[in-house]
């Protein structure tokens, strides 16, 4: 009778065995890798604000997209020269250490917590945000490139809000310990360690368990057959064709050449694009907000993460629950044109009630929207693409192609600000036409982008195969 329902409501996985313990393993090392990028993504803003001062966080975003240029040619780079689990062993392992070195000089009197005194000049602020916006290409981005790799269409259909699922318990887990770290009212809270320590003490925890990722996927691979690793099968016999040719190292640009060549890879830039248009305005007046209203460092580190614990608990919830019945009934297609609708529908509270509250749930919600729902629709537009887009291309994307869309997000404040003063009319309609542009441009492609997938996996085409 319960399983009955369970199946009837589309909670069941329906999967073979073989297919259903990969999605599950899979599954928890996402666990592992967002548990730890919940701490670390929120580290990276609350040491920055308290290093260095939030009125720099708008110049810091443009900064990061020129920076993550010479990573992102290495990565192309080690595409060609690492298997895709080794690739995933050095980036865990390379922000793993590095957590644990940043953690180690947090303590230091001149460039740590322990001097008090913003500036734009402690480069040390500086140096921790920039390292950290990586760890988005290069470690959750190769974490699905991997998944997308092993995955075929039908069983991302039915498994990938799994993995997201996983994912969110673990940023529900690592975002609660740190809220009752810094929550004085809690038992946590009360012992008898400073500030200073408390934070070092999450990024070793952070660090610690990021690394712990690549084992987790090492043994799917040891338990696994290795059909069940093939994927998309028109995928995996074109790269098999491709490596017995000799043509399966195309050098460090070529994923930006498939932006020119393909459409499709364009539309899901576009996807990920309007997105941080929309939250880097909302998470830069999120920092003014929660930092103005924090009486001390700590208050404003609890706040912070326990925003980050509301996100992904209700991003659990949609993503188990709903996302998974959604798609199934749904389809990918109608899904998509759902993202940038439901984000209209946010954005026009927003400017409606335009104060601290509604930034406070808008950004919210927006991030559970992204996270759950979105998150697991734009990965599966990845499975039907040759080994260049979904790790080179995908890591252009998300490392110089994030950074552009945070850019053009911060330049647009900038230039709204200075043309209108904040609470003017004028600044209300400028926003407002905004805001209007992005969501009518991302229908518009996610229109298009839900037609190509769906042809192309019903004709089992392979992207970028000519």
């Amino acid at each position: 009778m319960l399983f009955t329902i369970i199946r009837k409501l589309g909670l069941s996985l329906d999967l073979d065995e073989s297919e259903r313990k990969k999605i599950l393993w899979l599954a928890f090392a996402f666990f592992c890798v967002i548990g730890a990028y919940t701490v670390l993504k929120e580290m990276k803003d609350v040491l920055f604000v308290q290093i260095v001062g939030a009125q720099y966080m708008y110049k810091v975003k443009l900064v990061s997209m020129f920076v993550l240029l010479p990573a992102t040619l290495l990565y192309a780079k080690l595409v060609d020269s690492m298997s895709r689990f080794r690739l995933l062993c050095f980036y865990s392992g390379l922000y793993g250490i590095g957590g644990l070195v940043i953690a180690y000089f947090l303590s230091d009197p001149v460039i740590g917590l322990a001097n008090t005194v913003s500036s734009g000049h402690r480069w040390f602020g500086w140096g921790i945000y920039l390292f950290y916006e990586g760890i988005v290409p290069f470690v959750v981005s190769v974490f699905w490139s991997f998944s997308n790799s092993v995955t075929k269409p039908e069983t991302a259909k039915k498994g990938y809000t799994v993995i997201i699922a996983g994912s969110k318990l673990g940023g529900m887990f690592t975002a609660g310990i740190a809220t009752l770290l810094f929550m004085p009212t809690s038992v946590l809270g009360k012992v008898p360690f400073s500030s200073i320590a408390l934070h070092q003490m999450l990024l070793v925890f952070a660090s610690v368990l990021l690394a712990a990722s690549p084992i987790v996927i090492y043994y799917l691979l040891k338990v696994s057959s290795e059909k069940s690793l093939h994927g998309y099968e028109a995928v995996y016999s074109h790269e098999k064709e491709a490596e017995k040719k000799g043509k399966s190292d195309t050098g460090i640009l070529s994923g930006l050449y498939m932006f020119k060549k393909y459409p499709y890879i364009l539309g899901i830039f576009g996807m990920m694009f309007f997105y941080e248009l929309v939250n880097v305005v909302l998470g830069i007046q999120r920092a003014f907000i929660v930092q103005s209203a924090s009486k001390s460092a700590a208050a404003f580190t609890g706040t912070m993460f326990y925003q980050r614990f509301c996100m992904h608990f209700l991003g659990f919830i949609v993503s188990f629950f709903g996302t998974r019945v959604l798609v199934k009934r749904l389809g990918e297609r109608i899904c998509l044109l759902l993202i940038p609708l439901i984000t209209g529908v946010l954005l026009l509270y927003f400017m409606i009630a335009y104060n601290e509250q509604a930034v406070l749930y808008v950004f919210m919600i927006l991030g559970m929207l992204n996270y759950a729902f979105s998150s697991p629709l734009r990965e599966a537009l990845y499975i039907p693409t040759v080994k260049d887009i979904r790790f080179k291309s995908k890591s252009w994307i998300e490392s110089f192609g994030q950074r552009f869309a945070k850019g053009c997000g911060s330049s647009a404040i900038g230039t709204i600000q200075y043309v209108a003063a904040v609470g003017t009319p004028l600044y209300m309609g400028l926003f407002s036409t905004f805001f209007a542009v992005i969501i009518v441009c991302w229908t518009i492609v996610a229109w298009f982008l839900g037609k190509k997938y769906i042809s192309v996996v019903k004709n089992k085409e392979v992207i970028g195969a000519e």
